[in-house]
């Protein structure tokens, strides 16, 4: 089972997440589509998807497998799969369905799924060789486990950069949450659970690429929001000046003719049954 603090931490956090979610298709599909294409998935296959949160890549998924194939969208927060379903509803998606459990627990029967996919879903697991054993219990003989997650800190320029200056000004200490966010960024650490959890063919890769922003917008705000809604909500105006002005000074190396540039790096891991 997961933590009861993580899971009451995320239900708070939802809030924001669903109120950044796309009303439909994702607006930013590249690792849906880089995670659909690693784990082998094509039209007519039925799908697990772990941790899908808001719909991600659960609904890009949906949309690949076809009227002839399936998805089940799984999360541990109710509020993220109402907005995954009320994406799928708005894109007219009838082949996909939506449970509430984290994937600790996950109950389907065995031999069920062709494929399971996590997007940025394992580092928060309570027990992520508990998930990837009930990943591979569940799958078809043959079937493939993939799973995406964060690669290195000082490759992911955007999120490490919030997460070093926003504890710093609201005085919290978040190290517990870097250490999570990060905890199968090293080479070999996310193949090494796959093997513990009894898969074969065992392989990862790493993915690099950039982020762009305009220089003049405030793109971290987006990223506050979601990961720090209960101190937010407690600055005045000049507060959040100051923390924007704080954030710009840390950005300010990454301006490139007048955008942003920031580093994006993931892992993948998969494994067949």
């Amino acid at each position: 089972m997961p933590d009861a603090s993580a899971a009451a931490d995320w239900n708070v956090r939802s809030r924001q997440w669903v109120k950044t979610a796309p009303e439909g298709a994702s607006t930013n599909d590249t690792p849906n589509q880089e995670l659909i294409a690693y784990a082998g998935i094509k039209a007519g296959d039925h799908v697990l998807d772990l941790a899908s949160g808001t719909g991600e890549p659960a609904i890009s998924i949906a949309v690949a497998v076809g009227d002839e194939g399936s998805v089940t969208a799984t999360d541990a927060t109710e509020p993220m799969l109402r907005a995954a379903a009320k994406r799928a509803a708005n894109m007219g998606l009838e082949n996909i369905s939506f449970r509430l459990c984290p994937m600790e627990d996950i109950d389907f029967e065995e031999g069920r799924f062709d494929a399971v996919t996590c997007r940025f879903g394992m580092m928060h697991a309570g027990d992520s060789l508990a998930g990837l054993k009930h990943a591979r219990r569940v799958l078809k003989p043959g079937g493939r486990a993939a799973i995406m997650v964060h690669g290195p800190a000082d490759m992911n320029t955007a999120w490490t950069t919030v997460y070093t200056v926003a504890p710093e000004f609201f005085r919290i200490d978040r190290g517990a949450n870097i250490e999570r966010h990060y905890r199968f960024s090293e080479d070999g650490a996310a193949a090494a659970v796959f093997t513990e959890a009894g898969f074969r063919n065992v392989e990862q890769k790493l993915t690099t690429g950039e982020v762009r922003h305009p220089a003049d917008k405030a793109f971290w705000r987006g990223s506050l929001e979601r990961g720090f809604s209960k101190e937010m909500a407690g600055l005045d105006a000049a507060e959040c000046d100051e923390l924007d002005a704080r954030l710009r000074d840390a950005f300010a190396g990454y301006i490139v003719g007048g955008e942003y540039v920031l580093a994006s790096t993931s892992r993948l891991a998969r494994g067949t049954k």
